[in-house]
């Protein structure tokens, strides 16, 4: 089993936070699948909507994932087949887990020639609200055997304190 390191922001306004950067980044490579599946087809018009529908399951293919309140904290686990920890990168915020995982396809040998595939990037990006605020520095990731595994302990509840009241 792998550790994975969570990186922890504090405050979420301080610093943008990975999920909106890998938004943009995957609406444009949707457009750009779009685009190279209309030039595969020999830019016939008539199929924009499939090709824009295939792109986004290609760009957009989501892992299963479950969330688990157990005792004081949360348990997420995540489907992540074929990753090493080291693509895994996990970001944690008092209000939210961000998961993004990428593998580049390895080149080829010049020698072979690829008649087809359906080998890519694997890139997986998700974006978990929490029920309740967590302790970020409670929060730990292994991935063992392809499943992600975040234990995110519950934020210690605001206790009320009397304040007292002085005389003018």
């Amino acid at each position: 089993m792998a550790n994975i390191t969570v990186q922890k922001i504090e405050k979420p306004g301080m610093q943008p936070l990975p999920i909106f950067e890998e938004m943009e980044k995957r609406f444009a490579d949707v457009r750009q699948r779009a685009f190279e599946l209309f030039e595969k087809r020999g830019r016939a018009l008539g199929h924009a909507l499939d090709d824009w529908f295939r792109a986004e399951h290609e760009v957009f293919g989501w892992p299963a994932a479950e969330l688990d309140e157990k005792g004081d904290g949360y348990q997420l686990q995540m489907t992540l087949p074929g990753f090493d920890a080291g693509e895994v990168q996990v970001t944690a915020t008092p209000s939210e887990i961000v998961v993004h995982a990428e593998i580049k396809p390895e080149k080829k040998a010049e020698e072979a020639k690829v008649l087809w595939t359906e080998f890519g990037p694997n890139n997986v990006c998700r974006r978990f609200a929490m029920p309740q605020p967590i302790d970020i520095d409670k929060t730990r990731a292994t991935l063992d055997k392809g499943m992600l595994h975040i234990t995110a302990a519950k934020a210690p509840a605001a206790q009320a304190k009397p304040i007292a009241v002085a005389a003018a």
